[in-house]
């Protein structure tokens, strides 16, 4: 049975002492490779959970999960890759409100989302992660909180200060005003 998503976005410490702004960090961890950590909110993707592996801090979201006739199909085959994820992104893009949610965890702590089947490369965890970082970009894009052009000179400023790449814009996206002001100023002429 899934649980009630908790609640409001937090913000992270101050990474210069003058710059607050809100953490987004979510990963994809195998069963195997679990390392718990205090700061981390654990949430499974996977229909079925081995008895004894669901502690009680950790979420857990069947109705994420994909069909089971989809997986079935996919049978964890590289060639079938690419078509089961354009699938699974459509099904996960009508579920706003649940990914939103996760989304919003994932500024409160880690957001560790863990799967059984499939290989690093190759998972529906894999999939989510990609989802929600699409979701954040998205969300700073609304904003007006991109960086483009030749930023390699800043690159390691912009991901210190919380810098995600937007792929589908081919630009960074910064979570704050604040930051954002911090990297326009390092850039050399007029942006």
């Amino acid at each position: 049975m899934s649980e009630e998503i908790p609640g409001p976005v937090s913000e992270s410490p101050p990474i210069d002492g003058s710059i607050m702004r809100p953490a987004f960090q979510v990963c994809s961890m195998q069963e195997d490779h679990l390392i718990s950590n205090e700061n981390q909110i654990f949430v499974w993707i996977e229909s079925n959970v081995p008895q004894g592996s669901l502690k009680q801090s950790h979420l857990w979201l069947p109705e994420l999960c994909p069909e089971a006739e989809s997986v079935e199909w996919f049978s964890f085959r590289a060639d079938r890759w690419n078509e089961f994820s354009r699938r699974y992104r459509s099904k996960l893009s009508n579920m706003e409100k649940l990914c939103e949610e996760l989304r919003c965890l994932a500024h409160q702590s880690l957001l560790t989302l863990i799967y059984r089947r499939g290989t690093p490369a190759c998972n529906i965890a894999m999939i989510i992660e990609k989802h929600l970082v699409q979701l954040e970009c998205q969300h700073r894009w609304e904003a007006g909180l991109m960086i483009g052009g030749y930023t390699t000179p800043v690159k390691s400023e912009i991901e210190a200060l919380g810098g995600l790449w937007f792929n589908n814009h081919k630009t960074w996206m910064m979570p704050d005003e604040k930051s954002w002001r911090s990297i326009i100023n390092l850039l050399p002429g007029d942006f």
